[in-house]
């Protein structure tokens, strides 16, 4: 069996989820419908879902059960992986193989094993799987197979004082939450965590049973925008100025990243003093190095630069914190990191064309030959 599900791995419909506060993983339902845990996705209504090709799909949180830890994506196009089959109930025993796909610290898609250790372990008033399986963080919401390759679980947690211990919410209540979707008519829905009540509307309290939602799980949470940080607002004011949706860009917490073009360009915080731009480019050839390196050093790049990171070639662009604090700086940097884009975008074929270099680890090979590539 661990061969085959090695052998079909990038044809199931297993992707990862994208967010502000980090990544998870998702399985499809359907071809539109992801599955994966509501704190992947919370607090936000839209997520990023990334492809096998590395290029991202919009998602729009449709359900959530922030009790039970489930929630359902629906994807902005269809996709053609594989469906996952849903095992039947109350089924699993103790020592049945069980086999983990996910994403774990943000690594490509891969799978760990394991056994069922107990199969109704209760836990804060509810039953889980338990599994010696190794679970990391990234490896929330993804799917926890038999040997048939069928769900037994959904991969939710681990306990971080002891080892091999983690956690899988079982495929009763994955069916039961996946049944109340499918006759759902309402754009958006919560359960309350109390009384399960659907609820489709901001309150601040339980229609049904009074309880105090904000209170709960972040059950709140779901029904406001989050409140984006200064470093947030200028960056992702910065990429819609780029024509880049900030959502597809998230990459956890001060983190965005995104293609443009055949460069992979990433966004982040590496200190309290400055946001940083960067692309891994190339990698020097074996010859002209003496006319690669000055033009990676001429003044005429100002105000980005090169550098070299290990063998790799990177194109950088810094913004000093303070500036990101003085609002009528913002003009000026959001054009600036504008021009950076665009140049990320043509840098790597000038390396690769002028100077022999070779492309990067992270560069879009196939972009590179598009007829609009550095346009």
């Amino acid at each position: 069996m661990t061969a085959q599900v090695f052998d079909a791995i990038d044809q199931l419909g297993v992707f990862q989820v994208y967010t502000g506060n980090g990544t998870g993983t998702g399985f499809l339902i359907d071809e539109r419908h992801l599955l994966t845990n509501s704190h992947v996705v919370a607090p936000y209504r839209e997520v990023a879902v990334e492809m096998r090709d590395r290029s991202r799909v919009l998602g729009t949180v449709r359900r959530v059960h922030p009790r039970r830890d489930l929630a359902i994506v629906e994807l902005e196009r269809p996709m053609t992986e594989r469906v996952l089959e849903l095992a039947d109930e109350d089924v699993q025993r103790a020592k049945q193989p069980v086999h983990i796909l996910g994403f774990p610290v943000g690594l490509p898609l891969s799978l760990t094993e394991g056994v069922v250790s107990h199969p109704r372990q209760l836990l804060d008033d509810q039953v889980f799987i338990q599994t010696d399986a190794a679970i990391n963080p990234g490896n929330s919401g993804g799917p926890m197979l038999d040997d048939a390759q069928r769900v037994v679980a959904v991969t939710c947690s681990k306990l971080d004082a002891a080892e091999s211990v983690g956690f899988g919410i079982p495929v009763a209540d994955v069916r039961a939450f996946i049944a109340g979707f499918r006759t759902q008519t309402e754009a958006f829905g919560l359960h309350c965590p109390a009384c399960e009540e659907l609820i489709a509307q901001p309150t601040r309290h339980c229609p049904n049973c009074g309880t105090r939602l904000d209170e709960h799980d972040d059950c709140g949470d779901f029904f406001r925008s989050p409140d984006l940080q200064p470093v947030s607002e200028f960056v992702e004011a910065a990429l819609r100025a780029a024509d880049i949706n900030p959502v597809l860009a998230r990459h956890g917490e001060l983190s965005w990243s995104f293609y443009r073009g055949s460069a992979l360009v990433r966004i982040f915080c590496c200190c309290a003093d400055h946001v940083n731009f960067s692309c891994r480019l190339a990698q020097p050839g074996r010859s002209g190095l003496r006319e690669l390196f000055a033009h990676l050093l001429s003044h005429e790049h100002a105000p980005f630069f090169f550098d070299l990171n290990g063998s790799i070639i990177r194109f950088n662009h810094v913004v000093h914190m303070a500036d990101v604090f003085t609002p009528s700086e913002h003009p000026a940097l959001i054009a600036r990191v504008g021009e950076f884009i665009a140049r990320a975008d043509a840098a790597d074929d000038i390396l690769i064309e002028r100077f022999g270099c070779q492309p990067a680890p992270d560069t879009m090979i196939d972009r590179l030959d598009s007829p609009d590539h550095g346009a």
